[in-house]
């Protein structure tokens, strides 16, 4: 008797949730007839906002070369504040995808996973998740050298440059001086509390962004070794090899190219540092 009331229970909240009427009317998102938001763009980009327009982000659709046309895509989505992004694919295919629709396909799925709800856009679920760990839907399906090259390209409009004391400079820097160029610092420890190469990086603000471990590495909240690789300041974990062809003889950090394999690791997946990051 209790299976089949906890079974009832099951398919009338479902009943309930498929209730629910999503509609976009000339770029109102409106559930239950009730405006809870608005959406901008075409395929493959769409601007999602709040309410009062304080709060936005951006959805892509991704699709990787070559797919079959029955390969759904997924959903990169991006905090337009940061620049950080994260990955989703569409959980139910019969009900939330449809090819004519894009703009209501991503709405529904963002409202199946609590992002979107009756009062419009989640901010806290919205960050909690493009700050969370990386789907990785992208190097599964592009491949792990397709996220890698696409991490270089962006770092390579950056023109990263790094002085000899540990300064990094971008001509995309945003300061309110014009001619300052910097956006961070980098600096190196060696050796490491475990006897080997430690590379810290760091926004304008002296905030932590990332730490680059030659060997391993114990970093506080994470439980795996980390070797060649750089975990910042929410918990992702990057590869950035390690490179001592710079400094032949002597040592200059304008010549490290470790450290410059970090940077760029670091901008190339969104972490742009200036004095944005918190």
């Amino acid at each position: 008797m209790k299976k089949n009331l906890l079974t009832l229970l099951v398919i009338l909240i479902g009943a309930c949730s498929f209730a629910q009427k999503l509609k976009i009317d000339k770029g109102e998102i409106q559930l239950d007839e009730k405006t809870i938001g608005f959406v901008e763009g075409k395929k493959p980009l769409f601007t999602i906002f709040s309410l009062d327009k304080n709060y936005s982000i951006t959805a892509e659709l991704k699709k990787a070369p070559n797919e079959e046309s029955l390969v759904l895509p997924w959903i990169e989505l991006k905090d337009l504040a940061t620049g950080k992004t994260n990955e989703l694919e569409f959980k139910n295919k019969s009900r939330k995808f449809s090819a004519f629709n894009y703009d209501r396909s991503i709405i529904y799925e963002l409202l199946d996973r609590g992002m979107i709800g009756a009062e419009g856009l989640n901010k806290e679920a919205v960050e909690s998740f493009i700050n969370g760990e990386s789907a990785g839907i992208a190097a599964k399906r592009l491949g792990v050298q397709g996220e890698v090259d696409n991490a270089n390209k962006i770092a390579d409009t950056y023109q990263l440059t790094i002085d000899d004391s540990g300064t990094i400079y971008s001509v995309k820097a945003q300061n309110q001086n014009p001619d300052d160029k910097r956006i961070g610092f980098v600096r190196v420890t060696s050796p490491s509390s475990n006897g080997d190469l430690k590379y810290e990086v760091l926004d304008l603000n002296s905030n932590l962004i990332g730490t680059w471990f030659a060997r391993g590495g114990m970093f506080s909240g994470y439980d795996k070794l980390l070797n060649e690789q750089v975990i910042t300041f929410d918990k992702k974990v990057l590869k950035a090899t390690f490179d001592n062809r710079g400094n032949p003889i002597g040592y200059k950090m304008s010549k490290d190219i470790t450290a410059m394999n970090i940077v760029r690791v670091l901008v190339g997946n969104g972490y742009t540092l200036g004095s944005q990051a918190k």
